[in-house]
């Protein structure tokens, strides 16, 4: 272990110049097998924000350490060449956010708190309650606390790391593994409120899926059987091409209550996302919602439903329910 850690000491590698705002190493891989972690790193000036020039260099080195920190893996290309040895910084290296701004504004997004967001980061930057902020000196720290735009992408990828999302794969592919029962990242939680779901297997295939929660199942049946619910759609919710109705119930304090979600993806000959559903599909997800109501409760019959002046809404509507009164709404 004296042997490694004096080699990855020369090399750049110890845990604290991989910190160094200066270090040249990119992180290209990583993985985890066990107690294993296998790190691959390389000298790939082009595709990193290091403010080095390109060399054309083909050191790169890997390295497998447990988790207490034992090397057991060191191999690679070790040698540069003559121009990145020769080399020099060209611009100051960019500064990382403290990793403490991302844990506080990820509690501030799970808690949705928006109106008490500026009070309490402006009452902590009073305070200098960010960690290691009392001893701050923007001159020589290798951190800075103020957010900025580019720092959007991290949080988000932070934030959906938090509830499990990984955002390495494609959204497909997360969703095939949450209600796959086989898979290991299998969520009966979220399983159990989808009743429609039709995945995209050829190109001219639309993606489908239909959540109701249990709460929301139970809001359908008090407030829309037998009553009225509402019906209207959404677009531009993602930067994906998705189109999103939902479906609504008011409660007896006049409030709106969402009783189904329904999602799907534009056709992929479509130019305009907003236009790229009809009748058709409309129907078969309100009757998806409909039958799955009735296998909970028995019935499921409203007895009015608005919508606006849209006929593909209204007909889908009439075409599962056909003694439905429909209204339309007044803005």
């Amino acid at each position: 272990q004296e042997k490694a850690t004096e080699m990855l000491y020369k090399l750049g590698l110890d845990y604290s110049s991989r910190r160094d705002l200066e270090s040249r190493w990119s992180i290209r891989n990583s993985s985890k097998s066990g107690e294993n972690h296998r790190i691959l790193f390389q000298w790939y000036e082009w595709e990193r924000q290091a403010p080095y020039p390109f060399t054309a260099c083909l050191a790169h080195v890997e390295i497998i350490e447990k988790g207490n920190g034992v090397v057991t893996w060191i191999a690679g290309v070790l040698d540069h060449n003559d121009g990145c040895r020769s080399s020099f910084l060209e611009r100051r290296p960019p500064v990382p956010l403290h990793e403490h701004i991302y844990e506080v504004a990820l509690e501030q997004l799970r808690k949705l708190k928006w109106c008490k967001v500026i009070d309490k980061n402006q009452e902590m930057i009073t305070s200098k309650s960010y960690h290691g902020m009392d001893q701050y000196d923007p001159a020589t720290a290798n951190v800075r606390y103020l957010f900025l735009p580019s720092d959007h992408a991290s949080l988000y990828r932070k934030a959906a790391k938090s509830i499990g999302i990984d955002a390495r794969q494609l959204p497909q592919v997360n969703i095939e593994e949450w209600l796959t029962p086989e898979s290991p990242r299998y969520n009966p939680q979220l399983a159990g409120a989808v009743f429609h779901y039709s995945a995209r297997i050829e190109a001219e295939d639309r993606f489908e899926i239909c959540i109701s929660t249990p709460e929301m199942d139970d809001a359908a049946r008090k407030y829309a059987h037998h009553s009225q619910f509402i019906l209207d759609g959404t677009f531009g919710i993602c930067s994906s091409r998705l189109l999103l109705f939902i479906a609504l119930a008011v409660d007896e304090d006049r409030k709106g209550l969402p009783i189904a979600l329904f999602l799907f993806s534009a056709s992929t000959k479509a130019k305009a996302t907003h236009a790229s559903y009809d009748t058709n599909i409309l129907t078969r997800l309100l009757l998806a919602w409909k039958n799955s109501l009735e296998n909970k409760f028995g019935s499921f019959q409203p007895y009015s439903c608005i919508t606006d002046t849209d006929t593909k809404e209204r007909g889908a509507v009439i075409a599962v329910w056909p003694q439905m009164i429909l209204l339309i709404c007044r803005f």
